[in-house]
């Protein structure tokens, strides 16, 4: 038997919070926010990526994310950002499988966060250069 959203989110938040917190968050049943009321201790965070994987078992895909050019993970315009959303909420997503209008939007990436992004991305292809032609410096070496 298939288990149920509440008890798939229950078993979830109860790996994050204490049994004290998780009793107070379910006595404030679909109208809790799922990450909003949660503790603001880092170990009981909430992530979204947790939120995507709980849906995905219901057979809710996320929104696309807008690739504005073929080199939008090098240099990217846009950034899809979620709100917090309620139990009640997650419920009626899982049910429709249809993100309501305002549950998420595009918002545009600063300047200074695009060229660290460039910058990490050279330094790391740089690194993997060094690496392999170090590689093939003592591989040629080694056969002579």
């Amino acid at each position: 038997m298939a288990k149920s959203f509440d008890t798939r989110l229950h078993d979830l938040l109860a790996t994050r919070l204490t049994p004290e917190g998780l009793a107070a968050f379910e006595a404030r049943g679909d109208d809790a926010w799922l990450i909003g009321d949660l503790d603001d201790d880092a170990v009981t965070d909430f992530y979204i990526d947790d939120m995507m994987t709980l849906l995905a078992l219901y057979g809710v895909k996320p929104p696309a994310e807008q690739k504005v050019s073929p080199f939008w993970w090098l240099w990217p315009d846009k950034c899809l950002v979620y709100r917090d959303f309620t139990v009640g909420e997650l419920k009626a997503l899982v049910e429709t499988k249809t993100w309501p209008a305002d549950s998420f939007t595009y918002e545009d990436v600063p300047v200074i966060q695009k060229i660290t992004s460039l910058t990490v991305m050279l330094v790391f292809a740089a690194l993997v250069i060094g690496i392999v032609a170090l590689l093939i410096f003592w591989v040629v070496r080694w056969l002579s």
